[in-house]
């Protein structure tokens, strides 16, 4: 089992029950959970209303799983150098209310031709499989004959007769192996697809985002259009939607600001980071870099940030839908600013990505100052990981070292460790020789305070990158000249993504039997009594907490691997074991 729960190359002489066990035993292995009844009997119909039009010798991939994400396409169906992705649904009733969502049965789901477009552009612009098949893909609708919008079948005869396309030969063995062992390439990422595609991005947004292989999850488009609907009904509802590292929260966040402008909504994107808002602005590019904003700026910005006492009253007048993007970092007080508008706002926010200690962006905290302020709102939680490869078992294995209840194994994510920083970097610049790949070195902020001193490492000389307006968009863009002369602290890492990543992991959090802070090795001071070395000195236990943080957030920037270089020899040692037995126990299984 690996990209599908279940595949054959009989199809039309399969056994119901046998494949249904098969997808069982499958689905409850790689989700970690047994699959519903409605689950269950959808999979029994769609294989009855399908199997006796699939020729023998056809290649059938069911509940086939993208690599990166968690969706699943019902059915993809391959013979030599071409692939049809079917849905396969089995509603007595459809209505479309937009290109987004529609009613299945009744109830709101992803509009089925948003839904097959989206995984077809996906396998054509990211899976390795693309090299040498090419997909195309419809819905197949067996039990009604609503809907005209996209390719949609009603019967088995039209799918016979579309699937007639498919060449006479069969798949080679290549094929096989790397549709059901594939991955996708990270070639193109949503910065680059913003930023070639700026002057014409309010071209039916959705449909920009959906072709260049962008679109939203079956989960993010619910959402997003419950949000979209909130503000076309003038509600002023407040939205927190939580989701972990990689769960999508920023191509949300984007989608809603475009899709908004486009219907005629003024709106703003906010964030506190100015290392990720100058990048973005860089991006976005004159035309719409004025829609990002600070909700936090602080003393040194003289509180003009959109959750502060000094933003300009006027610029929020028009205004009608504000987004803050990574709110787990706001302060009570700008979370009390921003919760006074009346306006629709949505709040993204991760409570295991909080870095100082006076960042109070918790579910808690919103739930207690949302009741206070007598505002309508709702929490919506996101699941899954959709930036990096095998990202949920990578995502399990992260949480499992810090938590220690159960490592799992990081699956096919390319997580490697080293003692020794010169064969870290030697490593990483033959994968960027060698793959044509994105490569970005991260550090923690020990050795240097990145002011005073700006050399993180002596030998090999690697230097921080400083300018928050220049170096940080030339290096995440994959402009700079030598990403192996610079790396970014915490602060320049969260909010961006990369290929690779290569991490030196300080002497702030080493291993001695158990996970140990050590204060006098820290130099961030930044958030004053509020700042990282503080809190480890004051309380170790929660400054061991916000360790984890950090190490969650640098551990998981790369999209296809990461590299860690250990100062500390103990705490190679307990990681390199800890890997070590996360890979003899997958050899053993």
């Amino acid at each position: 089992m690996n990209n599908s729960l279940f595949y054959t190359n009989n199809f039309r002489k399969v056994d119901v029950n046998s494949a249904i066990e098969e997808l069982r035993r499958n689905y409850a292995i790689k989700y970690r959970d047994q699959p519903d009844v409605k689950q269950i009997n959808a999979w029994r119909g769609s294989i009855s209303a399908l199997s006796q039009y699939i020729n023998d010798g056809t290649w059938v991939f069911m509940e086939y799983g993208f690599p990166i994400g968690t969706e699943r396409v019902d059915f993809l169906i391959a013979r030599r150098g071409h692939a049809f992705i079917i849905e396969s649904k089995g509603w007595n009733s459809y209505v479309k209310k937009n290109e987004i969502v529609s009613l299945g049965d009744n109830q709101e789901v992803v509009n089925p031709c948003y839904q097959i477009q989206n995984y077809v552009a996906k396998m054509r612009n990211f899976h390795s499989s693309s090299s040498l098949i090419s997909f195309d893909g419809f819905v197949y609708m067996y039990n009604t004959r609503d809907g005209n919008e996209c390719k949609i079948l009603y019967n088995g005869m039209e799918v016979e007769s579309e699937l007639k396309i498919l060449p006479v030969e069969v798949c080679s063995e290549e094929e096989i192996n790397v549709l059901e062992n594939g991955t996708f390439r990270t070639s193109r990422e949503l910065i680059d697809f913003i930023s070639a595609n700026r002057e014409n991005i309010m071209e039916n947004v959705s449909r920009k985002f959906l072709n260049a292989g962008f679109g939203l999850s079956e989960e993010q488009a619910i959402i997003v259009e419950k949000i979209m609907n909130s503000l076309r009904k003038g509600e002023r509802k407040k939205y927190f939607i939580s989701g972990g590292m990689g769960s999508g929260k920023t191509l949300m966040a984007i989608n809603l600001l475009f899709m908004a402008l486009s219907e005629g909504y003024q709106s703003l994107l906010a964030y506190r980071n100015n290392r990720l808002i100058n990048t973005l602005r860089r991006v976005f590019g004159s035309t719409y870099s004025s829609l990002l904003c600070f909700y936090s700026m602080g003393f040194n910005g003289h509180f003009k940030g959109l959750g502060e006492e000094n933003f300009d009253s006027e610029r929020l007048r028009l205004q009608k839908l504000l987004i803050y993007d990574e709110a787990q970092r706001m302060t009570i007080d700008v979370m009390r600013k921003t919760l006074s508008y009346d306006k629709t706002s949505v709040y993204f926010f991760d409570e295991n990505q909080i870095l100082i200690n006076d960042e109070d962006g918790r579910k808690i905290v919103f739930k207690s100052e949302a009741e206070r302020s007598g505002t309508n709102f709702e929490f919506i939680s996101l699941s899954g990981y959709f930036r990096m490869i095998d990202g949920d078992k990578y995502g399990r294995f992260i949480d499992g070292i810090f938590t220690g209840n159960d490592y799992g194994n990081p699956g096919e994510y390319d997580l490697r460790l080293f003692d020794d920083i010169n064969n870290m970097i030697d490593n990483l610049k033959h994968k960027k020789e060698n793959e044509d790949t994105r490569i970005a070195l991260l550090a923690s902020y020990t050795f240097s305070d990145g002011r005073k001193e700006k050399k993180r490492v002596i030998n090999p000389e690697i230097k921080w990158l400083m300018d928050p307006k220049t170096e940080y968009p030339q290096y995440w863009m994959g402009l700079h000249e030598n990403p192996f002369k610079y790396c970014a602290s915490i602060y320049g890492s969260q909010g961006f993504e990369t290929d690779y990543v290569g991490l030196i992991w300080g002497e702030d959090l080493v291993w001695r039997d158990k996970w140990v802070v050590q204060p006098e090795k820290i130099t961030d001071t930044i958030g004053g009594r509020s700042s990282i070395k503080s809190v480890c000195k004051s309380n170790p236990e929660r400054g061991k907490e916000m360790l984890f943080n950090r190490y969650r957030i640098l551990l998981t920037r790369g999209m296809k691997g990461t590299s860690v270089y250990f100062e500390d020899a103990d705490t190679f040692d307990h990681m390199n074991s800890v890997l070590e037995k996360s890979r003899i126990s997958v050899r053993s299984t």
